[in-house]
């Protein structure tokens, strides 16, 4: 259920935004929010293909503890988490970005947890070591380390998630028709506080 509910929530949030618009739209400080929410999008997208690459066709077989998943045990989720902050960043409503921030950090923490259960179950005590040094979510760039310099990827893996991160940048372009939209009045209904 975590992909529909996601996208359910995503598409909800998203039909706001285009009826809405936040007080003082276009303004400098909304367009150097924008930006700073394409560039979010941008390394979410990256950071999501980055760790395909290290969990791509390994992730019930073994445990991946390197690359990405040395700073954080979710690291999929952590930059799925910064395209979501960057979409409603870069719509440059500020009041739809912390709801949805929040939503996701609400909703997946469950998700979190429930796959938090299986790894220690598949893993056992390698899974109770590896939490004992690395955070769950939040990222510590301090533990990064590499095990091997060289592995083998499914390629048929790697494409579908790179078919998952291509939303994150067709986002851009749907952000920018939104913008051109209601610069010129059509679709706003309502304007946000901020």
């Amino acid at each position: 259920m975590r992909k529909p509910v996601s996208r359910l929530l995503t598409l909800a949030l998203l039909a706001v935004a285009v009826f809405t618009i936040p007080n003082g739209f276009g303004d400098l400080r909304h367009e150097a929010m924008e930006y700073l929410g394409y560039g979010l999008l941008i390394a979410a997208g990256l950071g999501r293909i980055w760790c395909t690459i290290y969990i791509a066709g390994r992730k019930d077989r073994v445990l991946c503890t390197d690359g990405p998943y040395s700073i954080c045990r979710n690291p999929l989720y952590f930059f799925s988490f910064i395209g979501v902050i960057g979409v409603f960043m870069a719509l440059q409503t500020i009041s739809l970005t912390l709801v949805a921030g929040s939503l996701y950090l609400l909703y997946y923490r469950r998700v979190i947890q429930s796959e938090q259960n299986r790894l220690a179950a598949l893993f056992g005590p390698a899974f109770e070591a590896y939490q004992q040094t690395t955070p769950r979510f939040w990222p510590a760039f301090h533990n990064y380390h590499l095990d091997q310099l060289e592995r083998t990827i499914s390629t048929r893996i790697v494409e579908r998630g790179l078919r998952e991160v291509v939303w994150f940048f067709i986002m851009i372009l749907f952000i920018d028709l939104l913008e051109y939209i209601h610069l010129s009045k059509h679709l706003v209904a309502a304007t946000l506080p901020f």
